[in-house]
């Protein structure tokens, strides 16, 4: 088995590949990251606004609207990334064998590795940035503070890639890819302060919820409305997060190409 030394023109050649498969179907590849923000903001902004009206974050009364905004993009990162990075990438590497026939050329482990982790990372770049567009048209959230989140978009899509390539390593089929989806992302997806603040949580599940990686990313996000005291222990609760999530990730895949 090569060794996981890694080059970056290895790992561009890689992110590269999947990037062309992409172009091919790129309008179907759109749609999603499009039409859920638009479906959601309309759904639960127009729909609940009337209900909900104004809402307190961080001492401040902003609109229901402008308080979901920034999670519309965190939701996006999530989904997107994770989602490559956990069927697409199983697919890849059990199905399509995509990842042994890239090793059979001048390629390392950690390249293929790397090239695949960063084109998830794409994938929720993607998502994020149409979100984020969509936002600022809607007038939502202001363009330079878009901007300035991009790391912070960054930093979720490399986070939530890295633990859709750990269920591609560690499932055995498929369909298991579901046990994570239903007792992780939807609970996040529910639970992290995307429709409402998580103060309103009883106090167990507001801890576990606190806990939980997407509360960080959309509390980030929201910088704009106000910030958390120790908003810099969730941007490293972020990081380390992700660099156990990638380590754990190529633990659970290189055995596999081994085998």
């Amino acid at each position: 088995m090569k060794s996981q030394s890694i080059n970056p023109w290895g790992v561009y050649s890689v992110w590269r590949r999947h990037a062309k498969v992409y172009q091919r179907t790129w309008l179907v590849n759109c749609l999603p990251p499009l039409s859920e923000p638009i479906l959601y903001l309309i759904a639960f902004g127009y729909g609940l606004t009337p209900l909900v009206g104004d809402v307190i974050y961080r001492g401040q009364t902003v609109s229901y609207l402008k308080f979901i905004a920034p999670a519309m993009i965190a939701i996006g990162i999530l989904f997107q990334s994770f989602f490559e990075g956990a069927y697409s990438s199983f697919i890849r590497l059990n199905f399509q064998k995509t990842w042994q026939a890239l090793l059979t050329g001048p390629l390392s482990f950690g390249d293929v590795f790397l090239g695949d982790w960063l084109w998830a990372t794409t994938k929720g770049m993607i998502a994020g940035g149409l979100t984020g567009i969509i936002t600022v048209l809607w007038g939502l959230y202001p363009l330079e503070h878009l901007l300035l989140a991009l790391p912070i978009m960054l930093l979720g899509s490399l986070l939530f890639s890295s633990m859709g390539l750990l269920t591609s390593g560690w499932v055995q089929q498929i369909d298991q890819v579901n046990v994570p989806i239903f007792l992780l992302i939807i609970p996040m997806f529910t639970l992290c302060g995307t429709y409402f603040p998580r103060e309103t949580l009883p106090p167990v599940l507001h801890r576990i919820a606190d806990i939980l990686p997407l509360s960080s990313l959309i509390d980030l996000l929201r910088w704009n409305l106000g910030l958390p005291p120790f908003w810099w222990l969730q941007l490293l609760w972020l990081v380390a997060l992700m660099i156990i999530f990638v380590n754990i990730a190529v633990r659970k895949i290189y055995p596999k190409l081994i085998s």
